[in-house]
């Protein structure tokens, strides 16, 4: 089943991976996310951050 999360839940998800010693196939594996999914969030995140120059 699919779950939908904001953008709020999806940057912790991405700053966890990122705190964590882990890949992140190795972290999306643990945590049961589709690595696809983590870095189509990642790009949005990363594209309306540059947005508010």
């Amino acid at each position: 089943m699919r779950k939908t999360r904001s953008l709020e839940q999806w940057r912790s998800i991405i700053e966890e991976q990122q705190a964590s010693d882990l890949t992140i196939t190795d972290y999306c594996h643990q945590n049961a996310l589709s690595k696809t999914t983590f870095y189509a969030a990642r790009s949005k995140l990363n594209t309306e951050s540059s947005s508010f120059v």
